[in-house]
C-alpha cells in the first residue's frame, strides 16, 4: 500500500508539474506574441518616417540639381551669366 501511495502521490505531483510548465509556456508565448505585435507596429511607423524623410530629401536633391543647371546656363535672377568655356580655352592655349 505504501507503494501505491508513493506512486499515487508521484503521479499528481508530475501532473501538477507539468501543467505548471504548460501554463508558463503559454504565458510566455502571449507575452511574446504581444511584443511581436508591439515590435511590428514600431516598426511600421519607423518605414512610414524614413519613406517620408527619403521623399522629402528626393524633393530637396531635385531642387538644388534644378537650380544648379539654371546657374550653369545664366538663368538665375541674371546675376551669373553664362561663360563661353571654348574663348576662354583658346586664350589659354594662344599664352
Amino acid at each position: 500500500m505504501k507503494n501505491y501511495t508513493k506512486g499515487f502521490i508521484g503521479g499528481i505531483l508530475a501532473s501538477v508539474c507539468m501543467l505548471i510548465f504548460v501554463a508558463a509556456t503559454n504565458q510566455s508565448n502571449q507575452y511574446s506574441q504581444i511584443s511581436q505585435n508591439e515590435l511590428i507596429s514600431k516598426l511600421e511607423e519607423i518605414e512610414t518616417k524614413i519613406q517620408f524623410n527619403y521623399n522629402v530629401l528626393n524633393k530637396h536633391l531635385v531642387r538644388i540639381m534644378a537650380y544648379g543647371v539654371k546657374v550653369k546656363d545664366g538663368y538665375i535672377d541674371g546675376v551669373r551669366q553664362p561663360v563661353n568655356c571654348q574663348h576662354i580655352t583658346n586664350e589659354s592655349k594662344n599664352k
